[in-house]
C-alpha cells in the first residue's frame, strides 16, 4: 500500500514538475513586472493615488456609457439602465474633475469598510467559541477597527499607506516569483536529486 503511494507522489510531482518546466518563463516575466510595478509606486506615491483616480474615473465613464447604450436598447426595464447609465457617466467625470475628493471618498469608503469587517469578526469569534483559537478573531477583529477608525480619521495618510503597502507587497510578490521561475525552469533535476537522496 505505501509502495502505491509512493509511486502516485512521483508520478503526480514529475507531472507537476514538467508543467512548471514549461511555464518558468511567465514566472519571470511576472515577477519582472510586479518589481517594476512595485518601485514605480514607492518612487512616486502620491502621483499612483492619482493616477489610480483618473483610471477609476476613466473605467466609470466606460462603464456608464455602456450602460446607457444598453439601456436605449434594451426592450424591458430601459428607464432604470439609463438612469444607472448617468449616474455612473456623472461619477466618472465627477472623478475625472475631482480627483483629490475621489480619494477621499476611497479612503472613507476603505475605513468604514475596514470598521465593519472588524465588528464581524468579534462578533463571529464570539459565536463560534467552540473552535480552537477563537480569540483569534477578536484580536483580528480589533486590529481591523483599530485601522478602520485610523483610515476613517486620517484618509490621505491611509491612502498613502496603502499604496507604500501595495508597492512592498509587489516588490516581494516580483521577489518570490523570482525565485519560483529559477527553481520551476530546472524543476525535474530537483525531483530527481530529492528522490535519488
Amino acid at each position: 500500500m505505501s509502495e502505491t503511494t509512493i509511486y502516485m507522489d512521483t508520478a503526480t510531482a514529475e507531472e507537476t514538475a514538467s508543467a512548471l518546466e514549461k511555464i518558468w518563463w511567465l514566472m519571470l516575466i511576472d515577477g519582472i513586472v510586479s518589481l517594476l510595478i512595485g518601485f514605480l509606486v514607492l518612487s512616486w506615491k502620491h502621483q499612483t493615488l492619482y493616477v489610480l483616480a483618473y483610471f477609476l474615473g476613466a473605467w466609470l465613464c466606460l462603464i456608464g456609457v455602456v450602460q446607457l447604450v444598453s439601456g436605449f436598447a434594451a426592450i424591458k426595464l430601459r428607464w432604470p439602465q439609463a438612469l444607472m447609465g448617468i449616474v455612473t457617466l456623472g461619477a466618472g467625470i465627477a472623478t475625472l474633475v475631482w480627483p483629490h475628493i475621489t480619494l477621499y471618498v476611497i479612503a472613507l469608503i476603505l475605513g468604514w469598510t475596514l470598521l465593519l469587517w472588524g465588528i464581524i469578526d468579534i462578533v463571529g469569534a464570539f459565536l463560534s467559541r467552540e473552535v480552537p483559537h477563537w480569540w483569534l478573531g477578536i484580536v483580528k477583529g480589533v486590529v481591523l477597527m483599530a485601522l478602520g477608525v485610523w483610515t476613517v480619521r486620517h484618509q490621505s495618510q491611509a491612502l498613502t499607506v496603502l499604496i507604500t503597502l501595495f508597492g512592498i507587497s509587489c516588490v516581494f510578490w516580483g521577489v518570490l516569483e523570482l525565485i519560483a521561475a529559477f527553481f520551476a525552469r530546472h524543476a525535474r533535476k530537483s525531483i530527481t536529486h530529492a528522490s535519488t537522496a
